[in-house]
């Protein structure tokens, strides 16, 4: 008898529709991120030059909050 093989599901990334981006003292964004199950979040990420990579700091439900959240950070430098 042969071994049936299985394949996994395709892991679906999150999608990213919308962005905020802040760049004061240093570049950081809010952004809106899909979710596989069909939910909606709101990251709030600043930029490191060192490692140019974008690194998560937080994260609401609320754009409002983000995106206020994202400008605050931005004022402080780095």
């Amino acid at each position: 008898m042969m071994p049936r093989l299985f394949s996994k599901p395709a892991a679906t990334a999150p999608v990213t529709s919308d962005a905020v981006m802040f760049n004061y003292q240093r570049p950081t964004r809010a952004r809106l991120i899909a979710l596989g199950s069909g939910g909606r979040l709101w990251l709030i990420e600043a930029f490191d030059p060192l490692h140019k990579v974008w690194v998560w700091q937080d994260e609401s439900n609320d754009m409002a909050q983000a995106v206020e959240d994202a400008r605050r950070l931005s004022l402080f430098p780095s």
